[in-house]
């Protein structure tokens, strides 16, 4: 009897221990879920805050980059009409000096019409003294 007394006394102790093995058990596996739980949650948070300053970067970039080529626009447009300027200045000096050449030209001709004229005007003279000489001789 006394050894069924040990063995149920064993027993007893068997179960008492493997419920205290089993509880230890569950709560090592909530503790070791907690912890996983927390670093599953601190990783992803992580992941997040570098997804966050990764976009950030990039739209800080894409800023930068939109501004500096709002600036190259309007550097190439002033460059722009200050070429367009220079060319319409440029346009405005040729056309100018081809209006003193056409004045030159008109003036030189003229004078050489004038030249003509004259000299024409003397040759008649001339002829015309000649042919009144020419007709006193033969009046006389």
């Amino acid at each position: 009897m006394s050894n069924d007394i040990t063995r149920v006394r064993a027993q007893k102790h068997k179960a008492l221990e493997e419920k205290q093995h089993s509880f230890a058990l569950k709560k090592l596996r909530t503790e070791n879920q907690k912890e996983y739980k927390r670093e599953v949650n601190k990783g992803e948070n992580t992941l997040d805050r570098m997804k966050r300053d990764y976009e950030v970067k990039v739209s800080s970039l894409e800023s930068d980059l939109e501004q500096k080529l709002v600036e190259l626009r309007r550097n190439q447009e002033e460059k722009v009409k200050l070429e367009n300027k220079r060319l319409d200045e440029e346009l405005k000096n040729l056309k100018l000096a081809h209006q003193e050449k056409v004045a030159e030209l008109k003036d030189s001709q003229a004078h050489q019409i004038q030249d003509m004229v004259q000299s024409h005007q003397r040759t008649l003279d001339n002829a015309r003294e000649k042919f009144v000489r020419e007709q006193r001789k033969w009046e006389a």
